[in-house]
This record gives structure tokens, C-alpha cells and sequence, in this order.
């Protein structure tokens, strides 16, 4: 069961049916826009390149598991030199599932106090 309780689950990419969130800066911009809003949300980034960023919240252990042990992914695709394409998802892990929550509107909106509101 202690193994459970550390695991997290991996996010899934959104489909197309999921609309994007464009901001008007260009992807690098985005990129380290996107770092800094998963670990302001208290992620710790697992994975970070110029398409993809990926962190994961420690879980808070007491008598029982609590909240925290969501991963969370961000999806950055350039539209052109000065716009990017972003699309997040937060996935939950099986241990402490009741006490997560998904984190993709908190993400958006620390990028948004970042880099501006996007379109």
C-alpha cells in the first residue's frame, strides 16, 4: 500500500475536442510560463522541454492519504512566432483520489498573472 500511496498517475494529452488556451507570446515565453504556474501550484516539474511540461504534488500523509499526488501536464504547440497554443490536464492517482482535485483552471490562471491573459 506504501508503494500506492507515492505513485501518481500520468496525464493524457486532451483531444481535439478539448479547445486550446492561446496565449500571444512565443513558445518559449510560454514554456517557462507554464514551470513556474505548476510550481506556484506546489507541482514539482518531472519533465520540461520547448512542447511539454510535466510536474507532479507531493502527497500529504497522516493516518491516512490526503490530498496532493495529482500530475499535471502542459501541452505547448507554436502557432506562429509570437503565439502559442497551450492545453493542460491533471490526472489523479489511485491512493488519496477523494482528496484531488484538478488543477488545469489554477494553471491557466497563474500563467494568465504571468505572461497576460490569453485570447
Amino acid at each position: 500500500m506504501l508503494i500506492l500511496a507515492g505513485c501518481s498517475a500520468t496525464p493524457t494529452r486532451p483531444g481535439d475536442g478539448v479547445p486550446s488556451v492561446v496565449f500571444n507570446k512565443p513558445e518559449a515565453t510560454v514554456q517557462k510560463a507554464a514551470v513556474d504556474a505548476l510550481q506556484a501550484n506546489g507541482f514539482v516539474i518531472s519533465k520540461s522541454d520547448a512542447e511539454y511540461v510535466e510536474g507532479a504534488r507531493p502527497h500529504k500523509m497522516g493516518l491516512v492519504v490526503g490530498s496532493g499526488g495529482e500530475s499535471a501536464g502542459v501541452w505547448l504547440a507554436s502557432l506562429s512566432s509570437d503565439k502559442t497554443a497551450v492545453k493542460v490536464s491533471t490526472a489523479k492517482s489511485f491512493a488519496g483520489m477523494a482528496g484531488q482535485k484538478n488543477w488545469d483552471k489554477e494553471i491557466i490562471a497563474e500563467m494568465d498573472k504571468s505572461i497576460g491573459a490569453h485570447q
